[in-house]
């Protein structure tokens, strides 16, 4: 008869399971890591992890949320939506999003082991609905600012949040591009992508 958790072990197990998965993805990958390498290393029965999530797919997945939000959350205080925008703002914000995706052990390892494929394929559309949501209920404060100032005033919010999950998607195939090119790549596109939103903005003020 399966064990009967208390709150407080529910708690600590879920945040357990949390801390030893961030460790252990990051360290083998998700195809790697199996469930019974996660509950052993909580100290739990293997049918336990059930309780807590439908698949490890579900767990690398709520870490990967994680760590989207805590970027978010930085960019948004480094760029408040009163900011002036200019090419060097948007430029400066492409930037410095794509450098603390790759500055994340989780999704770093995530891109080196070319996962995030095979993880989308195996979760729910609805988990995938919600994560692009959240992103752009998120940035939606931040992108009405810059439309508020002319900005691409004429696009969709959704849209310019979709350009920006593009770019950052890019950097999940930075082998296909290749490493030693990808760099300089990377600052040529945003560079241009900066451009031209710059540049369409200066079109829909005539």
């Amino acid at each position: 008869m399966p064990k009967k958790f208390t709150d407080d072990e529910r708690d600590w197990i879920r945040q357990k399971l949390l801390k030893e998965g961030r460790r252990l993805f990051a360290a083998y990958g998700l195809k790697k890591t199996g469930i019974g390498d996660l509950t052993t290393a909580v100290g739990v029965a293997q049918g336990s992890f059930y309780h807590f999530f439908a698949s490890k797919e579900e767990l690398y997945y709520t870490l990967m949320l994680e760590d989207e939000k805590r970027i978010r959350d930085t960019m948004l205080s480094l760029f408040p939506p009163s900011r002036p925008v200019t090419k060097e703002v948007v430029a400066q914000f492409l930037r410095q999003s794509v450098a603390m995706i790759e500055e994340s052990p989780l999704l770093r390892s995530m891109m080196a082991k070319r996962e995030l494929e095979p993880l989308l394929r195996k979760l729910p559309a609805e988990l995938l609905q919600r994560n692009f949501e959240e992103d752009r209920d998120a940035l939606l404060p931040l992108i009405s600012g810059w439309q508020a100032s002319g900005f691409m005033a004429g696009e969709r919010a959704d849209t310019i949040v979709s350009m920006i999950r593009s770019l950052v998607l890019l950097t999940m195939h930075r082998e296909e591009i290749g490493e030693v090119r990808f760099p300089a790549t990377m600052e040529l596109l945003i560079d241009v992508l900066a451009e031209g939103m710059t540049a369409k903005s200066r079109r829909e003020g005539e």
